[in-house]
C-alpha cells in the first residue's frame, strides 16, 4: 500500500476575522484544491474548522470530486454538517467520531468540537485502541502539550487521560491535528504528534502572546506505506502579508 492524502485544516470560510485580517478564505481554499489536484490527490481528510455555517454547502460541494474524511473544530457545527457529510453519522449520536482500517493502521477520528471529549466517546476510543495495526489520530485539538500562549488558553480540555491511554498501548501512534494555526512536530514515548498549518492564516508559536499573520496559508500530505508514515507541508504566500496581535 502507498497512498497519499491531503490533510487540511482551519480554513475559516467567511468569518469576519480572517477577512478583517485581509485573508481571502475562498481564493486560499481554491488554492489548495488545486495543487492538491495538480498532484493526482483524490483523498481529503479535513481537520476542523470549516468556518461560517453559512459557507458549509459551498465547501463540501468543492469536495464532490475527492473521497473525504472530516473531524469537526471548535469553529463547526454537527447539525449542519450532516446535512452535507453522512460518514460517521450515527443515529442518536450528537458528535462525529468513527475509525478506518486502511492495511497496516487503524485510523481513528475524534471530535473535539466542543473543546473536549465527552466520555461516551472516550469509552469508544479507548475500545478502538485494542488493534495490533499501527494508530493514526485525527483530530482537530492537539494533545500533546506545545509552549506557546495558544496552547495555553485554548487546549483540549482533560487531554492527557487521552494521551494516558495512547501512552499504554504498545502501537505506534501518530496524530495529525490542527487548530493552533501553526506547523509543530513532537514525540512522547509511542507517540508522535504533527501539527498542521492553517489553510488560512498562522498564529506565531510564541510563548507569552499570540501574534497573528496572514502571510501563509497551506496543507499537509501524508503517505501512508507499509512500513512508515511520510510527510510533507506544502505553503502557499498570498499578495500581501500584515502583522496582528491578539490581546
Amino acid at each position: 500500500m502507498n497512498r497519499k492524502i491531503a490533510y487540511i485544516t482551519d480554513i475559516h470560510l467567511d468569518e469576519k476575522f480572517p477577512l478583517d485580517a485581509g485573508v481571502d478564505t475562498r481564493k486560499n481554499w481554491k488554492e489548495i484544491l488545486k495543487d492538491i489536484s495538480s498532484r493526482g490527490i483524490n483523498e481529503i481528510i479535513y481537520g476542523g474548522d470549516i468556518g461560517e455555517k453559512s459557507a458549509n454547502k459551498w465547501f463540501f460541494e468543492s469536495l464532490q470530486d475527492f473521497s473525504l474524511s472530516i473531524t469537526l473544530g471548535n469553529h463547526d457545527y454537527y447539525d449542519e454538517v450532516i446535512k452535507h457529510y453522512s460518514l460517521g453519522v450515527v443515529e442518536k449520536r450528537s458528535e462525529l467520531y468513527y475509525s478506518q482500517e486502511r492495511d497496516h493502521y487503524k485510523c481513528i477520528f475524534l471530535d473535539s468540537s466542543s473543546g473536549s471529549i465527552s466520555q461516551e466517546q472516550f469509552d469508544w476510543f479507548r475500545k478502538e485502541l485494542m488493534t495490533d495495526q499501527s494508530i493514526v489520530i485525527f483530530i482537530h485539538h492537539p494533545i500533546l502539550a506545545v509552549d506557546a500562549e495558544v496552547d495555553n488558553r485554548f487546549a483540549l480540555k482533560e487531554r492527557n487521560r487521552i494521551k494516558t491511554e495512547l501512552l499504554n498501548v504498545r502501537n505506534d501512534v501518530t496524530i495529525f491535528c490542527g487548530h493552533y494555526h501553526f506547523e509543530d512536530e513532537r514525540r512522547s514515548g509511542n507517540i508522535r504528534q504533527y501539527i498542521t498549518p492553517a489553510g488560512s492564516y498562522q498564529i506565531q508559536k510564541l510563548p507569552n502572546e499570540i501574534k497573528v499573520s496572514n502571510d501563509t496559508f497551506g496543507y499537509r500530505i501524508i503517505e501512508l506505506n507499509n512500513k512508515n508514515i511520510n510527510t510533507d507541508l506544502i505553503m502557499f504566500k498570498p499578495s500581501h502579508q500584515t502583522l496582528s496581535t491578539i490581546q
